[in-house]
């Protein structure tokens, strides 16, 4: 069955809230029934989101409003307007009893004369539409549904289908409803003829509309209003006794009146010294103060103390001496170019770098140093050591030949092996007959050949060579160095000196002819990095378990010798030497419990006799100036070390 669900929306009521009752409801038809003014569909933007959710749901929309914007807007999204404008047209929705002036006469007629033959005219009432016009049947409603602001409506309806859909109000029955009761949920707007009216066991249904009548709740109005005051001096005006006015508080006021002019004079002056007395006897035994100052015995300290330091390490470990670290470890290259100063006569022969190829096969090549490579010019250059050449393989599809670089050299000297990039062939497998090792087994040049020369030339010096090592040497430091304090920033690294450097690379050597020279160094560091507030720590227990003494840490000297790094356990370890001054513990707490109610005599036999071993000097300031004893209450007691 068709269902209907009629949600009557107040003013204050949000758009929210009425969404979510239309999208639960499961009835297809939904009517809104709109206060003039209201918060819901105030906007467009409004019915465009209930717009979407009907079409969503498959649930038909109708409004009754009398805002002729709303109902504007309702035409415009394709929704019902239950409610005529307020242009004179003739209203949507009507009761039964309501019947339009245009409609048939005779049917009206008709009508009324089967109502006056029944023996009993059935009166109904539309509960809906008196709803909407009772505001107090309103307000019952809506507390009735757990307090909800909203209040709805949804029945199931059967609708009676006229013969002549052209002509009367159409008229639903409630299926909720047992068979012999019959109430009005929707009427729609359409015309029919009051022979169409829904007839109860043959009998005309007519709609009789109620009136509110007005009910006279007989709430008495107080003509005179007497202050609460008045009242309760009635009240105690009649209990008490022995006042002849029966006014308490007049009676009151006398006593009082008497009570004081009668209290002796001397008695007040008494009273008040009384109280000054023992007001100043409080503040006396109350407003005492200590102020102890104390200064431990001092003792020396000349410590060693062997560290480790690793990132293995998670916490400070007094029984073993280990703090945690961070293991950094940093390589830098430098390289620069150096103009020669030397001169001399000289024959030397050119050197460089060639590739080595092998496309022959799979199995590797072995050469042996001096093995020779010929230019397309016949130059030959030789290998300085002995290689061996990887063979071919295969990646994605396609064979890739097996390569190795080695540096050659002139097999003499002149200017005349100065050459460009060159290929290189290898002239012994030519000689042998190999022609496919001749061919698929050579040598290419990226660089030309330099330094060959014979006669008088400019040479690398021992000054020159030595003078480039230590600039590139200061350099690479200051690199490492620069890079370990970024990377280690708020750590402790204390062998940032233990730089590894390699041995320098240069394109000429001491003695070899050539303008100028590059030369390249590489060098490394290794080694952990930790916190200072760790050893701090490490130190104090150390020295406390040790010589039971308290350090200030900040006091201290300390300085690091012998560092080792582990680059296996990654693992610094280092002795630190500790230098300053221990002092002696003091119980702050037992002292000022001892000293609680002392006078000075005892406060000096205390410091002298039961302290005296670790205490330097003391020195007690009570306060006020008649406070002669320490306070009992340790509150007021104020005890201070100075180290």
């Amino acid at each position: 069955m068709p269902s209907t669900k009629i949600i009557n929306v107040l003013k204050d009521d949000k758009f929210e809230e009425i969404l979510d009752l239309f999208k639960n409801t499961q009835a297809k038809e939904v009517i809104f029934v709109l206060p003039k003014t209201s918060k819901a569909f105030k906007n467009e933007g409004h019915f465009v989101i209930l717009e979407n959710e009907a079409n969503k749901s498959n649930k038909r929309v109708s409004l009754l409003c009398s805002n002729p914007d709303t109902n504007k807007l309702a035409n415009k999204y394709n929704f019902d307007v239950l409610l005529a404008k307020d242009n004179g047209s003739k209203p949507l929705i009507t009761t039964v009893n309501q019947f339009d002036p245009d409609d048939d006469p005779a049917d009206t007629e008709k009508a009324e004369e089967e109502v006056a033959d029944d023996e009993k005219i059935e009166e109904a009432t539309l509960e809906q539409s008196e709803r909407s016009s009772n505001p107090r049947a309103r307000r019952e409603e809506q507390s009735s549904h757990d307090g909800r602001r909203m209040m709805e409506e949804e029945t199931e309806y059967e609708p009676i289908e006229p013969e002549d859909k052209s002509s009367s109000p159409v008229i639903h029955r409630n299926l909720d409803d047992d068979e012999d009761g019959y109430k009005v949920v929707t009427i729609s707007k359409i015309n029919r003829g009051l022979e169409d009216i829904l007839k109860q066991n043959g009998k005309p249904l007519k709609i009789a509309s109620q009136k509110e009548r007005l009910v006279n709740l007989g709430v008495k109005k107080n003509s005179k209003y007497e202050p609460e005051e008045v009242d309760i001096r009635k009240v105690w005006g009649s209990q008490s006794e022995g006042l002849t006015t029966g006014n308490i508080w007049e009676g009151i006021n006398k006593r009082t009146q008497k009570t004081f002019k009668n209290f002796p004079k001397k008695s007040l002056v008494g009273l008040g010294v009384i109280s000054i007395v023992m007001f100043g006897t409080i503040i006396y035994i109350s407003a005492g103060n200590a102020e102890i100052n104390i200064t431990p015995k001092k003792e020396p300290l000349d410590v060693k103390l062997k560290v480790s330091s690793s990132d293995k390490f998670s916490s400070v470990d007094v029984k073993l001496n280990k703090i945690p670290g961070q293991l950094f470890n940093i390589e830098k290259t430098v390289i620069q170019t150096f103009a020669t100063t030397g001169e001399k006569e000289v024959a030397q022969k050119a050197r460089g770098k060639i590739t080595v190829f092998n496309e022959y096969g799979t199995t590797p090549q072995p050469l042996i140093a001096t093995t020779r490579f010929q230019t397309p010019e016949g130059l030959i250059f030789r290998t300085l050591k002995g290689i061996t050449i990887p063979g071919t393989k295969v990646e994605n599809g396609k064979i890739i030949p097996g390569s190795m670089s080695v540096e050659v050299i002139a097999d003499k000297p002149g200017q005349s092996y100065n050459i460009s990039a060159s290929k290189f062939n290898i002239p012994a497998f030519d000689e042998r007959g190999d022609v496919g090792r001749y061919e698929k087994i050579y040598g290419k040049s990226n660089e030309a050949m330099k330094g060959g020369v014979i006669g008088k030339a400019k040479i690398v010096t021992e000054s020159d060579f030595n003078a480039a090592k230590q600039t590139l040497s200061d350099q690479l430091k200051k690199d490492v160095e620069d890079s370990l304090k970024n990377q280690t920033s708020g750590l402790k690294v204390i062998n940032a000196s233990a730089l590894k450097l390699k041995e320098p690379e240069s394109t000429a050597k001491i003695d070899e002819a050539a303008d100028n020279f590059t030369m390249t160094i590489s060098g490394s560091i290794k080694t952990v990095g930790f916190k200072e507030d760790d050893l701090r720590d490490l130190v104090k227990q150390f020295i406390d378990k040790t010589q039971n003494l308290i350090v200030i840490p900040e006091k201290l000297t300390i300085s690091y010798d012998n560092m080792i790094v582990d680059e296996v356990g990654n693992t610094l370890t280092f002795t630190v030497n500790i230098g300053g001054t221990g002092y002696s513990k003091i119980d702050s707490d037992k002292i000022k419990t001892d000293l609680s109610g002392k006078n000075e005599k005892e406060i000096k036999d205390y410091f002298k006799e039961t302290v005296a071993t670790s205490v330097e000097s003391a020195r007690v300031i009570l306060s006020p100036f008649w406070v002669k004893r320490v306070p009992q209450d340790r509150e007021k007691i104020k005890l201070q070390i100075n180290y």
